[in-house]
């Protein structure tokens, strides 16, 4: 009986891969040079409504021939109206791209977010990151998306990193990988391609690679133990996609100042030939300072070094005929180009060709699901990361509450209302607190992006400093883990809260384990000298 249903699913995989790649060679035998060429470009889309936009990306779809797009700065429903007609305008299936680490929220204004990367980081297992990436690849596959810019694999381990940050899983290599890989395998059952950035890894850099080209000043030993394992845990693992950084790595190329999407030394050499992967491999963003000042043409070096698709070029036009006059000219061979855009085409018979006909969108209501995901999520990654004997708080102790920072509303405070009585203080009275009660302090910051600055002021230190002299405070901080260092002395705190975000969920999950309500099983993502 084994052997049968063995024999059968062989001969259907068999079927499946003999009909993908008649498609294939059919669609390829019939395109023209400029058709094969536009098939490398992926633009950017905006659903904002703007009929000129819409006009403008629909005339890049039938004249230009593009491969794909992405889409920006608009709403969920205007994306459904402009998916649906820029796929009937298209000859090919459109491949249709979405950066959305914590969801479609990420570049569209009407949906909901779901926690960044590094407060998964904090999760004690990948159970709930699988599970979520599974939810977000649905969501993205029921609005016609087929590949997504995730996860991060960058290791965080530059704690001054302006770009990176809370997008990372943490400074853990092997914690990125493991949680990572859970995130891949989630979107990738659900039908979406993962594509893992920003190879070989933008964790070290103190630059924006957006505003300029990032020096990544580590060995190969490093870059291989450290940046590179969590790409090659994925690939190993079946990742489908990966898009390489505009990074200058003097460990790989030998110069500081081009570069590595522009290397057959990482793209083709490292990537491709020594680490095998076989997949899709996309640019960051052409027009990203990082490349557009460093090099004449961006999309025409980055396709000789051996990327495939081509995102979001400066000047579409002048990209593709820089491509055809190097392809006329023989600088880049038949074979070179036939390579990557049967690879193109592979995948869009495999993610598109099995999409629901056109029209047949819909958006995901945030549901139940999502719900109880995002309350787990909660309840598992906050870390106490330090606590006394007076933890946990015990019902109907009197309590004092201070808020420092960019508090969204009073709903912590509320949640704390729920357990005890709790006097509400303003920076001018909080050294006026009674030596009967409990102190919690409350460290803020605004967590609606993963790149607003977090950090406490001199002002708001100095009188941190004065309340840690009260004899119980209990301190939770609704801001990223490196908001940690800042604090001194914490041997004075009865407890130290990480709850990472200000979302309902976490307020109210830091209120249950302060008073003992729930355990509090987070580990911390990053290494913070202050808790060694």
């Amino acid at each position: 009986m084994f052997r049968l249903i063995f024999t059968i699913l062989f001969a259907l995989t068999l079927f499946h891969a003999q009909s993908q790649q008649a498609w294939v060679d059919s669609v390829y035998s019939q395109m023209t040079l400029d058709q094969k060429i536009g098939q490398l470009f992926m633009v950017m889309a905006y659903p904002d409504g703007n009929a000129s936009k819409r006009m403008a990306t629909g005339k890049q779809i039938q004249t230009q021939h593009i491969g794909g797009g992405l889409f920006s700065k608009g709403t969920s429903k205007q994306q459904l109206r402009d998916t649906r007609t820029y796929q009937n305008q298209a000859s090919v299936p459109l491949l249709i791209g979405a950066d959305a680490e914590w969801g479609m929220a990420m570049r569209l204004t009407d949906l909901p977010a779901y926690p960044y990367a590094m407060t998964l980081g904090a999760l004690p297992h990948s159970d709930l990151v699988y599970a979520l990436g599974k939810r977000l690849g649905a969501r993205k596959r029921s609005m016609g998306v087929h590949v997504t810019f995730a996860p991060v694999l960058d290791v965080n381990s530059e704690s001054k990193n302006p770009i990176i940050g809370v997008r990372s899983f943490g400074d853990d290599p092997s914690r990125v990988a493991e949680q990572g890989a859970a995130f891949m395998e989630g979107l990738q059952a659900a039908g979406v391609w993962a594509v893992a950035k920003h190879f070989p890894g933008h964790g070290a850099a103190v630059q924006d690679s957006h505003t300029a080209l990032p020096l990544i000043k580590r060995s190969s030993k490093a870059l291989d133990s450290i940046d590179v394992l969590p790409f090659q845990h994925l690939i190993d693992n079946k990742l489908r996609g990966v898009m390489v950084g505009h990074l200058a790595v003097p460990a790989l190329t030998a110069n500081d100042s081009i570069p590595i999407s522009t290397s057959p030394l990482v793209v083709n050499d490292l990537l491709q030939d020594k680490m095998g992967f076989k997949g899709l491999i996309f640019t960051d963003a052409l027009n990203m300072k990082g490349i557009s000042d460093s090099v004449d043409q961006p999309a025409l070096q980055a396709f000789m070094a051996g990327a495939d698709v081509l995102l979001i070029p400066e000047n579409l036009s002048s990209s593709i005929t820089n491509i055809k006059s190097h392809y006329l000219s023989g600088a880049i061979t038949p074979a070179r180009l036939e390579k990557s855009v049967k690879k193109i085409l592979a995948a869009k018979h495999q993610l598109v060709l099995k999409q629901p006909k056109k029209g047949l969108y819909e958006i995901l209501p945030f549901a139940s699901v999502d719900r109880y995901l995002v309350q787990q999520i909660a309840r598992q990654s906050l870390v106490l990361t330090h606590h006394g004997k007076a933890f946990p708080i015990e019902s109907k102790t009197k309590l004092a509450f201070v808020s420092l920072g960019k508090q969204n509303n009073n709903s912590f405070l509320n949640a704390l209302r729920q357990y005890a009585a709790v006097r509400q203080l303003t920076h001018c009275a909080a050294i006026d607190i009674s030596s009967s009660e409990t102190l919690v302090v409350g460290i803020y910051a605004d967590t609606s992006t993963p790149w607003t600055k977090q950090y406490l002021s001199r002002d708001e230190l100095g009188l941190l400093t004065k309340l840690l002299k009260h004899q119980n405070v209990h301190v939770v901080v609704f801001a990223k883990p490196y908001v940690l260092q800042q604090l001194s002395d914490v041997s004075r705190c009865s407890s130290i809260l990480l709850a990472h975000q200000q979302e309902p969920s976490f307020v109210k999950a830091a209120a249950q384990i302060l008073f003992g309500k729930i355990d509090a099983v987070g580990e911390l993502p990053i290494n913070l000298e202050v808790f060694d």
